[in-house]
């Protein structure tokens, strides 16, 4: 009887808890709403990290603004997934005129994050769209951030202030990202799915 009852209690907690870690309607539309950039740099070393970073701004100066004449992920991302040769090559050229050969290959799916705090706002863990670019042999240390909105393109240029890229976001995504209440939800989202993977 007492084991029917610590299963019946263990039960009813993990239910409790499944629901709470559940997805919104305002978490799935994030997770659809945005288009990530990462950035697989090829080593740890100090000249691999500055072709990362380089790679990075001429990334953000030449195609992040275009994306912000977009009204939708899905449409950004239909973009870009017709442009991956160009910019594997525009990405290999900047590798190049820093004096080195690695390879470059661009990419456009699907990718698990975890949750990511950004100076004023944080997306929930959860598998996004995402433009990764690997160079060469893309172990190093990588680097991230949201590409549709175009939220980090003023990390390389004026032209598109993040500020202005929420506003692509919706007023229930909005409070959302914004913290609304939602970092500790997404700490358990993190953790539950550590533990299963």
């Amino acid at each position: 009887m007492r084991k029917n009852l610590i299963f019946s209690c263990a039960m009813v907690l993990l239910a409790t808890l499944f629901i709470a870690v559940m997805p919104t309607e305002a978490e799935g539309a994030v997770y659809e709403d945005t288009v990530r950039l990462h950035i697989l740099a090829n080593s740890d070393s100090r000249e691999d990290q500055a072709i990362k970073l380089a790679v990075r701004d001429a990334v953000l100066s030449e195609y992040g603004s275009m994306l912000a004449e977009f009204d939708c992920a899905a449409s950004a991302e239909a973009e870009l997934m017709g442009m991956t040769d160009e910019i594997s090559d525009f990405c290999r050229g900047v590798v190049q005129d820093m004096g080195y050969e690695h390879d470059v290959s661009v990419t456009v799916g699907k990718e698990w994050y975890e949750t990511r705090e950004y100076d004023d706002f944080s997306l929930p863990a959860g598998v996004y769209t995402s433009l990764q670019i690997f160079i060469g042999e893309g172990s190093g240390q990588n680097w991230w951030c949201v590409m549709f909105p175009p939220m980090c393109v003023d990390i390389a240029t004026e032209n598109a202030p993040a500020d202005t890229a929420v506003q692509k976001y919706t007023d229930e995504e909005l409070v959302l990202i914004s913290g609304g209440g939602y970092k500790a939800k997404f700490k358990i989202l993190e953790l539950i799915s550590s533990a299963f993977s």
